[in-house]
């Protein structure tokens, strides 16, 4: 291993003949006196190369090795000189196979020498990295997980990798990855040697063991499988052991603020029970898990963070969590992040907010959370369509879905911003990110159905999106119940089928019966309002005139229609005329003229 790192030393870039390159650790230009290089690679077959001396004084110049020349030795001010290297021989006039070294000492009168290193290699095909070993930290910013490896070759190759640890039986892998968009490119002409930088990226360690793996350069080509490799061992640091405990809890809250890089203000020094965003588990809870939680987390709050991957792994270890918010990232609109497996493994959770982060999707695991999760807000994010997996079967104890606010992009006309097979063709689309959530209702199936049929949600929030088309009616399909009297009672107590007869009288769809809140105001809705949203039983605490008819101001549709619902009533008369009984429930304002909703004259 010694010539190889002699090459270390030589050969940080070769390209062509023999190249130069100013590495991080040059020598400090001396006061009035500079080389253009401070070092030279050659081949075996040797040749010239060109330097220029600038200097404010006289200097003279001096090889190290006899096979090393330079013309002129001496001079003043600014001079090209010409490096002659000759063919690497050994005795009897035999090539060599190794990697000589040799150095240009260039003493200016008066001040301390400057050299360039000369290197040259024999035929010997090889694959040589500047560093044989690579430490890394168990955790750092997206940004900085990475390292850069230096391989000097005369061999084409592809890499390898050999993972070296286990847990429990399980092989940790797949934490380092080659980076695709620097995958090395080969244009290898004879024995030259070239040099390329290889990126790698690598992922945190969220096991409490050091963990190891082997990166190997493999020749490509069969003629080359002699040819003399190094591989990389990279070392990743363990986790800090988080323990199932108080202290355990403190330390994952505040590795999980410091990775977010959040501003909420929380003082190590203070007992946890003071952090203002966060909330312990008291023993007179009523709905205390067990007696293992009493002084855990309860809740935590984080905001304003800059991260552009899913939330911190150390959230896993907030073991009896039940409430987790985090809202307000940087430059959300940019940011394309798939929500990761650990969030998935808070067994208590029940009310989970992760607004303005910049999340595109849910992962597979996100079910676990089903039999748990009562209130669950997306709001402010960049997806385009409602994940597949949330849906009441999934989550049958969900009561609030917060949807709203999903678009990427502003735009008031998407005709400007349709979407084909091959994608978007408007002349107005940012084409490296999708628009937002935009979804036509005249599209079915569409995603709107599954939430519109979730007889379970009491909340949901689907303003500010990009939504667009008519509203379904529900009439005449068999999977749609129309309202009955066991339905009143169940929702509305004992006088509900008193009140509400009107919709079983007029076979109106039963859409939502336990919504408290619908909000669907600000989107691209065209067409007539259908008859459930007009008569539902709870429309009038939904502020309909804000919240539901009121939509997106000087906008348009796909097709160029202004976005507004045709029969959108400005006063309720008809409403009570339909429920009397609700009359003196609601305050109206006097002499209000009655109106009927296109959508229920018969």
């Amino acid at each position: 291993m010694k010539h190889l790192l002699k090459i270390a030393l030589g050969l940080t870039l070769c390209l062509g003949m023999f190249t130069a390159c100013d590495d991080d650790d040059e020598q400090a230009a001396i006061s009035g006196f500079s080389l253009s290089k401070t070092e030279v690679a050659a081949n075996v077959e040797g040749g010239q190369e060109t330097v220029t001396v600038s200097s404010a004084c006289e200097w003279v110049a001096k090889t190290s090795e006899p096979w090393l020349n330079i013309s002129p030795a001496n001079g003043f001010g600014n001079t090209e000189c010409v490096i002659t290297i000759d063919e690497a021989l050994k005795m009897k006039d035999e090539l060599t196979n190794g990697v000589r070294e040799a150095e240009i000492r260039f003493t200016p009168k008066g001040q301390a020498s400057q050299i360039i290193k000369v290197t040259q290699l024999g035929y010997d095909k090889m694959i040589f990295v500047e560093e044989e070993e690579v430490t890394l930290k168990a955790s750092e910013l997206i940004d900085k997980r990475y390292f850069e490896a230096k391989i000097t070759t005369n061999v084409s190759f592809e890499v390898d990798f050999e993972w070296l640890t286990s847990v429990e039986g399980n092989l940790l892998k797949e934490w380092v990855h080659l980076w695709d968009k620097n995958k090395p490119t080969f244009n290898l002409e004879s024995a030259r040697p070239q040099t390329f930088k290889v990126r790698f990226d690598w992922d945190m360690n969220p096991e409490w063991v050091k963990r190891q793996a082997r990166i190997k350069f493999v020749p490509l080509n069969e003629a080359d499988q002699n040819a003399e490799t190094t591989p990389i061992l990279v070392t990743q640091e363990a986790s800090p052991v988080i323990t199932d405990d108080r202290a355990g809890d403190s330390l994952a809250i505040l590795t999980i603020r410091e990775r977010l890089r959040s501003d909420v203000g929380i003082d190590p020094s203070e007992n946890m029970r003071y952090w203002q965003t966060v909330k312990l588990w008291e023993r007179t809870d009523k709905d205390l898990p067990t007696k293992e939680a009493i002084g855990r987390v309860r809740s935590v709050t984080f905001t304003m963070v800059n991260l552009k991957e899913s939330i911190p792994q150390e959230v896993k270890y907030l073991k009896y969590l039940e409430k987790f918010e985090v809202y307000g990232n940087v430059n959300t609109m940019l940011l394309s992040i798939d929500l990761g497996n650990e969030i998935c493994e808070l067994e208590h959770l029940k009310h989970l907010q992760i607004g303005a982060y910049g999340l595109v999707s849910l992962p597979a695991d996100f079910i676990k959370l089903g039999d748990t999760l009562e209130s669950l807000d997306l709001s402010a994010n960049n997806f385009s369509r409602v994940p597949e997996i949330l849906n009441q079967t999934n989550f049958p104890k969900l009561k609030s879905l917060v949807f709203n606010g999903n678009r990427r992009w502003t735009t008031s006309n998407l005709k400007d911003c349709q979407y084909d097979k091959d994608g978007k063709t408007g002349a107005n689309v940012n084409h490296d990110n999708e628009l937002g959530f935009h979804i036509n209702m005249d599209d079915t199936p569409n995603e709107i159905d599954q939430l519109f049929l979730w007889d379970n949600l009491e909340e949901l929030v689907l303003s500010y999106n990009y939504l667009e088309g008519t509203l379904p009616t529900y009439e005449g399909r068999d999977d749609v119940p129309a309202w009955t009297d066991e339905d009143f009672t169940t929702y509305f107590g004992e006088h509900g089928a008193d009140t509400l007869s009107y919709l079983k009288k007029n076979n109106i769809p039963r859409i939502l019966p336990k919504m408290k809140r619908l909000t669907i105001n600000l989107n691209f809705f065209t067409g007539k309002l259908p008859s459930w949203l007009l008569y539902h039983p709870r429309l009038l605490e939904w502020y309909p005139e804000i919240l539901i008819f009121n939509q997106q101001e000087n906008s348009f549709d796909s097709k160029g229609a202004p976005s507004k619902f045709d029969d959108a009533p400005n006063v309720f008369e008809y409403y009570f005329k339909a429920f009397p009984l609700y009359r003196g429930k609601y305050e109206m304002e006097e002499n209000q003229e009655p109106t009927e909703p296109e959508a229920i004259k018969k």
